[in-house]
C-alpha cells in the first residue's frame, strides 16, 4: 500500500491513511456497504475511499460530490 502522506480519497479528494496494510485491522472494516453499492464503487473509483466518505455513502450520500466534478 502506499505511504499515509500519499493517499487521497478518490471521492472527495481529502487526505486520509489507509490502514488495510496495518497490522490491525483498517476503521473500514467496521463500515457495512451493500453488495450493490461496493460494485458500484469498484466501478467509478479506484482504489480506498476516506472513512468519512465511506460512512456518508453507507448513510445514503451520493457516490459523487460536488467536489469530485459531477
Amino acid at each position: 500500500m502506499s505511504e499515509a502522506a500519499a493517499d487521497r480519497c478518490p471521492r472527495c479528494g481529502g487526505a486520509f491513511h489507509c490502514g488495510i496494510g496495518d497490522p490491525g485491522p483498517c476503521a473500514c472494516t467496521a463500515i457495512t456497504l451493500s453488495a450493490a453499492l461496493q460494485q458500484q464503487l469498484r466501478a467509478q473509483f479506484q482504489g480506498c475511499l476516506c472513512q468519512r466518505c465511506l460512512q456518508a455513502l453507507a448513510a445514503g450520500a451520493p457516490l459523487r460530490t460536488a467536489r469530485s466534478g459531477d
